[in-house]
Parts: structure tokens; C-alpha cells; sequence
């Protein structure tokens, strides 16, 4: 999977309401079942600090939020 970090820069700047409506709609495109109520600010942060501008790109941590969020 190929990410574009403008595209993920451009998507951390979101409010959470929003930025967890593209998850949700990304997640759908690829097969994932999301919950469509917004998570809490702390964890949508979690998410950003995965992807934020120039650090490494982590996917499996951010994988790995997105299921714990998912099981809730």
C-alpha cells in the first residue's frame, strides 16, 4: 500500500468529527467496518502522532488503534 503523506498532512489538520468521518469512509473502500461515532479526542491524537509530518509513516500502530477502537 502506497501512502501519500500530503494527503495524510492534509487529513490530521481535521477536526475529529470530520477526520474520523474519512477514516470511516477509507476503512469502508477497503473492506473495514468502523464504528461511525466519532472516537475521543486522546485517541484520534494517537492516530495523528502515527502519521504526523515527517515521521515514519507506522501503519501497524495505527492499525493497531483502529481495531482496539473497532472491539470497543
Amino acid at each position: 500500500m502506497r501512502l501519500d503523506k500530503d494527503k495524510l498532512n492534509e487529513l490530521v489538520i481535521l477536526p475529529d468529527d470530520e477526520l474520523w468521518k474519512k477514516i470511516v469512509e477509507i476503512g469502508k473502500s477497503h473492506g473495514f467496518s468502523l464504528p461511525a461515532k466519532t472516537p475521543d479526542h486522546t485517541e484520534l491524537e494517537k492516530l495523528r502522532a502515527v502519521v504526523r509530518d515527517g515521521g515514519k509513516i507506522n501503519v501497524a500502530s495505527a492499525m493497531k488503534i483502529l481495531s482496539k477502537y473497532r472491539g470497543n
